[in-house]
């Protein structure tokens, strides 16, 4: 054989050599797990030369499920990439020889290319040699095998079974339909769900009503895990379908629970009958021109604990002293409601025959209310303020259909159960409502987290708010090289490096060279985007992952005023170099000695239940009607009075007594706060949703007012 083509033998032998090895690439399981919303996933980095399929393999866990997690390996798998896995118990899996592979030479990029370089994780130590177990349902039936349908069984059924959403099913089984014949086949996806519950993505034409009828479940085990759902929910919205934990072979019992613990109740399948019903429909409301000549019949129930007086007719020389006393405090409440309905009936010519009794927390008062108002044939009532007299007052309001307005608690399960129950004080569903909207429309590019202390309490919320909020933002968010090197410029500037630069920057995890681009000054990169949620404990990782070249929106969750401090003092040096917008929940006004300076430096939004603005000439106009009137500063409780009876009389004036379904096409801004009203399904009744957002803004000391709807 001549020299020549010796040479042209080995060329191509090496090319077929490397050609098989990069084919065969060993995939290595990541040491690297992040905790996500109470869930852990492993953090791969993308090696030159492996593939979906192999990671796919090597994790358990399907090509689908990584695609879902990290859509922009839909476009291609690059090295570099790093991509979340959700952890999985191992599924049986055939044996396979061991291969020892060596790593082929990763080609060096283009000039034109931006040079990613991720860090480099250590190897998985080896795991000693033993054969995986079968994981198996309740049943007896091996995951990912067939199983046979049995007589009267769906689609939803088998889900449910397996703790696996209809999706799953349909993707595995193209043919397959929501009812197949009793004795069909069908093949059960390589999945195991530990949970007790399946992550559902809400398809084409379902309603919340349909998805309780199709899944065989109660509405109000659905709402304890779903507390933002309403009446209508909207395609790929993901809810939470509660399940009893299906049991696999290969679990080990947790050491936390007693053996004498109560086990999970056995899965409930077809013995659950609902009644056939239509989606909740709003009425179209149109606002009726007689409404507004009716005389209406309102009692007003308000704790001024008057035990001793017999009359609130108080002289305006005993009203400053009387309203200091602590069992007056509700007093101003009646006096901004009395206001706002003299105010009405002379401009508006409303005629309200008013009734006001003294109901306190004393649940002897509100049964004494209600020998005081049987047979008056109210139009309205509002209150009372507390809870057990509320009940009991509500109660007559459903079996007489009087409406019963709420104007204080923030109990969202004081309207389950009853439609003629108005809550008009925002809650926990409200500030979901308004905090994805503002992410909508005015941060769908931020890089979100969410810090909490991660208290089991707060569990639903958190888990309702950040599934809500990975609809809401982006999933891609593409930088400039001219910002990436923007960020690298100011990073040198700190380190004090003079004329120099950096030669890496790391912006979110991903490590960029200067050099690369500057070469490439015109072009891009495209960083995915999803919701990150930490609990405080590990606030140092949710550091290494702030950016420098998009806003980095903070959600910090929590009700004590050490976890408030703490988390400013965490942020305050990243604040510093990086933006950040600091989102403070669920109510962080009462926390008095935080330092403004930190929040100004971070952007601070301030969610309560209201916000008095007083350069609002409106504003300006009852402060000084009140002051004039009473002799005294108006505080809080009047402007909630004054707000509640001028919407809902207002309301009553448009609408008449049955007006409840038309308050959700009735906003209103009132001085103290917005209404803005939602049902919450068919028989219960309905909320008010719109919180006070207001926020620091550049180096302003005063808040200023944010509208989460507004673009």
């Amino acid at each position: 054989m001549s020299k020549i083509m010796r040479m042209v033998f080995f060329f191509l032998f090496s090319l077929l050599l490397t050609t098989n090895l990069m084919a065969q690439v060993h995939v290595e399981r990541s040491t690297e797990i992040v905790k996500i919303g109470g869930k852990e996933y492993y953090m791969h980095h993308v090696k030159q030369g492996e593939t979906l399929y192999g990671i796919s393999q090597v994790y358990f866990v399907t090509v689908e499920e990584i695609e879902a997690l990290n859509p922009e390996v839909k476009k291609g798998l690059r090295a570099g990439d790093v991509i979340g896995i959700p952890m999985r118990l191992e599924a049986p899996k055939p044996a396979e020889p061991q291969h020892v592979v060596p790593k082929p030479v990763e080609p060096q990029p283009a000039e034109s290319e931006t040079v990613v370089q991720p860090v480099q994780q250590p190897s998985a130590p080896p795991k000693p040699n033993a054969t995986p177990k079968p994981v198996v349902t309740g049943d007896g039936v091996q995951v990912g095998t067939d199983y046979v349908v049995l007589q009267g069984e769906d689609l939803y059924d088998i889900a449910k079974k397996f703790g696996i959403d209809v999706a799953e099913f349909k993707a595995v089984n193209p043919s397959l339909t929501e009812k197949p014949a009793a004795g069909t086949s069908i093949k059960v996806p390589n999945i195991v769900n530990t949970d007790e519950y399946i992550v559902h993505k809400v398809e084409y034409n379902e309603r919340t009503s349909s998805l309780l009828k199709r899944w065989k479940v109660s509405e109000s085990e659905f709402r304890k895990i779903n507390i933002s759902v309403g009446s209508q929910v909207f395609v790929n919205q993901v809810v939470l379908i509660p399940i009893a934990k299906v049991n696999h072979a290969s679990e080990t019992p947790s050491p936390e629970i007693d053996d004498e613990e109560e086990q999970p109740t056995e899965i409930v399948q077809t013995e659950v009958i609902f009644e056939e019903e239509e989606p909740y429909q709003i009425p179209e409301c149109n606002p009726q021109s007689n409404n507004a000549s009716k005389r209406y019949k309102v009692a007003l129930m308000v704790p001024l604990y008057l035990n001793s007086l017999e009359s609130l007719n108080v002289s305006k020389e005993q009203v400053h002293k009387a309203q200091k006393s602590r069992s007056m405090r509700f007093l101003q409440f009646y006096e901004g409601f009395k206001m706002a309905a003299e105010q009405l009936t002379q401009r508006s010519g409303l005629h309200l025959d008013l009734t006001v009794i003294d109901v306190t927390d004393n649940v002897s008062t509100a049964t004494s209310a209600l020998s005081q108002i049987q047979g008056k044939e109210l139009d309205m009532i509002i209150g009372p303020f507390f809870g057990k007299s509320f009940e009991i007052i509500e109660e007559y309001a459903k079996e007489q259909n009087i409406l019963v307005v709420n104007p204080l608690s923030t109990r969202e399960i004081i309207i389950e159960g009853n439609p003629n129950v108005v809550k008009a004080k925002a809650g926990p569903t409200g500030q979901i409502v308004n905090l994805v909207n503002l992410v909508k429309r005015q941060y769908r590019d931020a890089n979100v987290f969410i810090v909490s202390q991660e208290l089991e309490a707060d569990t639903a919320f958190l888990n309702a708010l950040e599934y809500r909020l990975n609809q809401a933002v982006n999933a891609e968010v593409t930088v400039s090289n001219e910002e990436l090197l923007h960020y690298a410029r100011e990073e040198s500037e700190r380190k004090e490096m003079g004329e120099k630069m950096v030669t890496t920057v790391d912006v979110e995890g991903q490590v960029y060279s200067t050099e690369a681009l500057n070469a490439n000054v015109t072009g891009s990169a495209v960083l995915s985007n999803a919701v990150k949620r930490f609990a405080y404990s590990d606030v140092g990782s949710m550091k290494s992952q702030l950016s420098g070249v998009r806003d980095n929106m903070i959600i910090a969750y929590g009700n004590t005023n050490v976890f408030a401090t703490q988390v400013l003092n965490t942020l305050k040096r990243s604040a510093d170099h990086k933006p950040i917008t600091l989102v403070a929940l669920p109510d962080w006004t009462k926390f008095e000695k935080l330092l403004v300076d930190d929040l100004l430096d971070m952007n601070a939004i301030y969610f309560s239940d209201h916000f008095i603005d007083y350069r609002d000439p409106d504003v300006k106009q009852f402060v000084q009607r009140f002051r004039d009137r009473y002799k005294a500063e108006p505080q809080q409780y009047a402007f909630e009075g004054y707000g509640v009876a001028w919407y809902f009389l207002n309301a009553l004036m448009q609408f008449g007594p049955d007006m409840i379904d038309c308050l959700p096409s009735y906003p209103m801004q009132v001085l103290h706060t917005q209404y803005r009203f939602a049902h919450r399904g068919r028989g219960n009744g309905v909320e008010n949703q719109a919180w006070s957002v207001f926020q620091y803004e550049g180096k302003e000391v005063e808040l200023v007012p944010v509208d989460p709807f507004q673009e």
